[in-house]
């Protein structure tokens, strides 16, 4: 009978001395058993904590960059509409010059008015060889 039981003494400073404590062999096995399970699971617990801390600093960090983005955004869009107004300013500038001095006609241009490009003899001998060159 002494084979299904685990003898444990204590020993301590009190005068009665020696403490003597038996645990079953099975409820022996069930603890370690019990201990194992709980410490399995402290560590699982512990592991899922650890990467839930990282995910939240990496969440963190990414709100971050967002805010900083977001007034990025919000400056580039106030210096585009600065921009914007600056060439509608300049469009009226330059609808202005061109009433001012008589070109809003577009694309009808004078022909008093020299606008350079080739010489008649050379566009002349240019218009020879076109047909060399179609042929």
């Amino acid at each position: 009978m002494d084979k299904d039981y685990f003898n444990i003494l204590i020993f301590g400073n009190t005068p009665s001395g020696i403490r003597r404590l038996r645990i079953q062999k099975d409820t022996f096995k069930i603890l370690v058993y019990l201990l194992a399970f709980f410490q399995l699971a402290v560590t699982f617990l512990l592991c899922d904590y650890i990467q839930v801390r990282k995910k939240t600093f990496l969440l963190n960090q990414l709100h971050q960059e967002s805010q900083i983005q977001k007034s990025q955004i919000q400056i580039f869009s106030t210096k585009i509409e600065e921009v914007e107004k600056n060439l509608s300013k300049l469009k009226d500038i330059d609808r202005r010059i061109r009433t001012i001095a008589n070109l809003e006609r577009g694309h009808e241009a004078t022909p008093l008015i020299a606008l350079g490009g080739l010489s008649p003899s050379v566009a002349h001998g240019k218009s020879k060889e076109e047909p060399k060159g179609s042929e």
